[in-house]
C-alpha cells in the first residue's frame, strides 16, 4: 500500500524508476534503479532545501529520530542475575538495554544513544570507571548521564567516579527506590535545563550542559549561528561541517541537549536574538527579521509570535518600547 507508494516518491526524487513483473502463482519482482551518475533532481533539492529534518534524513537512508515517550536505559553489569534482576524490575517504566562488561557497554551506548547509563564498577575488560571516562570524554555522548554501582564505598572510590564525570554513585546494596529516585532526578534535571533554555532570552550553554566538553561545543554552535545570523541560506549541513560533526549526531546532540533537533534550534537562536534586538529599540521590525536571516517579515511575525506567545508589536508594547 503506501509502503510502495512511498519508494515510488523517493525514487523519482532521485531521477530513478521502478519497474515490475508479475507471474500469477509464481510472484511479483520489483527493480529499483537509482542513478549514481546525475545530481539529484530539483524536487529533492527543493526537499534539502527545507527545513525538515526527518524528511532529509529518510531519503538519506537514516531513521528520523523521534522524540520517546518511554526513556532508554542501558543496563551495565557483569552480574548476570543482578543485570537480569535490575531489567525486569525496571522495564516496565523504561527500555532496557543490557551489556556484560564496560567494553560491551561502550559499544552499545554509542549505537544506542540511551537516555542514561547504569554501571557497575568492577567489571572485566574495562570497568565502570574507565566506561565513564570513556563516555564523558566522547563528544557524541558525552550528554548521557552515568550512574555507577558498587560494593566500594570509600571515599577515595567516591571520588574517582565524580573525576571520571559520574552523574550519580551509588553504594550496594542499595533499595530499588533509591536507583529509581535518581534515575527520575536526573531526567527531571534534564528536563528542567531544557524548559528554562526555552523561556530564557538569553541562552547559558553552561547551564544547559553537564560536561565542559558539551558547553564548549554548544558554544561553538552558537558562533556559527552568530556569524551567519543574517544569512538564510545557512543550513544544517553548513552547521554540521562548521563544527565538525555528522548530522546524525548533531541531530542527536542538540536533541539530548536542548530537546529540539538542529533546525528547531537555529530558528530558536534567531529568535532569541531578535528579541534581544527589538528591546535595545535602534532597528525596525522588518530591519530585525532581515538582520536574523527571515526572508520574509510575515514569516518572521508568525514563528516569533509560536516562540513567545506574542507578535514582534506585542512584544514591543509590553516592553514600553516604541512600535516601529
Amino acid at each position: 500500500g503506501i509502503g510502495l507508494h512511498l519508494v515510488k516518491e523517493y525514487t523519482e526524487l532521485h531521477n530513478g524508476k521502478i519497474e515490475v513483473t508479475s507471474v500469477e502463482q509464481q510472484g511479483t519482482n520489483f527493480s529499483v534503479f537509482i542513478p549514481t551518475n546525475l545530481v539529484p533532481n530539483e524536487n529533492l533539492q527543493k526537499l534539502q532545501e527545507n527545513e525538515s529534518e526527518d524528511e532529509i534524513m529518510v531519503l538519506k537512508g537514516e531513521a528520523p529520530l523521534a522524540e520517546k515517550a518511554r526513556k532508554k536505559i542501558l543496563l551495565v553489569e557483569d552480574n548476570k542475575e543482578f543485570r537480569e534482576f535490575l531489567r525486569d524490575e525496571m522495564n516496565e517504566r523504561f527500555d532496557i538495554i543490557e551489556a556484560a562488561d564496560g567494553e560491551e557497554g561502550e559499544l552499545l551506548a554509542m549505537k544506542e544513544n540511551p537516555d542514561i547509563i547504569i554501571s557497575d564498577i568492577m567489571m572485566p575488560k574495562r570497568n565502570g570507571f574507565e566506561l565513564c571516562k570513556a563516555i564523558k570524554s566522547n563528544i557524541n555522548m558525552s550528554n548521557i548521564p552515568v550512574i555507577l554501582l558498587t560494593a566500594r564505598i570509600s571515599k577515595s572510590a567516591e571520588m574517582t567516579g565524580y573525576e571520571m564525570g559520574a552523574d550519580a554513585y551509588i553504594a550496594k546494596p542499595f533499595s530499588l527506590a533509591l536507583l529509581f529516585n535518581r534515575v527520575e532526578h536526573l531526567l527531571a534535571l534534564q528536563l528542567q535545563r531544557q524548559k528554562e533554555f526555552q523561556q530564557n532570552i538569553e541562552v547559558n550553554p553552561q547551564k544547559l550542559t553537564i560536561t565542559p566538553l558539551d558547553e564548549d561545543l554548544l558554544n561553538r554552535i552558537l558562533a556559527c549561528i552568530e556569524k551567519n545570523l543574517s544569512n538564510s541560506e545557512y543550513s544544517i549541513a553548513d552547521l554540521s561541517k562548521d563544527v565538525m560533526m555528522s548530522r546524525m549526531n548533531l541531530y542527536r546532540k542538540l536533541q539530548a541537549i536542548t530537546g529540539q533537533s538542529p533546525t528547531d534550534f537555529v530558528k530558536t537562536i534567531r529568535l532569541k536574538k531578535a528579541a534581544q534586538l527589538l528591546l535595545e529599540n535602534r532597528y525596525t521590525i522588518v530591519e530585525v527579521a532581515y538582520t536574523v536571516g527571515f526572508n520574509t517579515p510575515s514569516y518572521f511575525t508568525r514563528v516569533f509570535k509560536e516562540q513567545f506567545g506574542i507578535t514582534p508589536t506585542q512584544y514591543l508594547e509590553k516592553s514600553g518600547q516604541n512600535v516601529t
